[in-house]
């Protein structure tokens, strides 16, 4: 089953991630970096606003409003930050993508590339190392509680894993498009 699933958007927790145990399906996420928010790019960086340069920056963006808005976002971000450099050549982007992986009925994350740097980058989450025992990069039980305690003070995104899409004229089906086969 292919959805949204990212650190800012937990609604796959909210019962598609059981319903999927039960009938033995897995999840492929998209979003997970969240258009490249959840990136060395965005630390400390002042809040972006209307108009964004692409749908997909405007759609998480709305997704980091429902999460705790920008402080609480550049609070993640600075978390994501030092897990990254405690190992080593990892990347806020890599850290991010391998809390989905771990997470329950996850199978497969997709990852957009822009150029070979972020296709270089997103490789590594699988690199092979000596600090962790010669498997992929793992995020420890202190990584964990790191997260878990900027998470825990998140407002959302509420619901089940497509609520918020499935409210026409809310904000965040403003963006969408239902039927692309629709008309001309």
């Amino acid at each position: 089953l292919q959805c949204q699933y990212s650190l800012l958007d937990r609604r796959p927790e909210h019962g598609m991630a059981e319903f999927c145990r039960n009938h033995d399906i897995k999840l492929l996420c998209y979003g997970t970096v969240a258009g490249g928010f959840l990136s060395e790019r965005y630390v400390g960086v002042p809040e972006p606003h209307e108009p964004l340069e692409n749908r997909s920056l405007t759609k998480y963006k709305l997704i980091i409003d429902d999460f705790g808005g920008w402080e609480l976002f550049q609070e993640l971000l600075n978390v994501l930050s030092l897990i990254a450099h405690k190992h080593h050549r990892e990347s806020i982007t890599n850290v991010a993508t391998r809390w989905v992986l771990d997470q329950p009925q996850v199978a497969a994350a997709i990852l957009g590339a822009r150029n070979a740097v972020h296709l270089d980058d997103n490789l590594r989450v699988f690199h092979r190392c000596s600090f962790c025992s010669g498997s992929s990069f793992r995020l420890d039980h202190e990584d964990l509680r790191a997260i878990r305690n900027v998470v825990l003070k998140s407002t959302g995104p509420q619901g089940d894993t497509y609520s918020l899409e499935r409210v026409k004229g809310g904000k965040h089906a403003s963006i969408m498009r239902y039927n692309l086969n629709k008309g001309s």
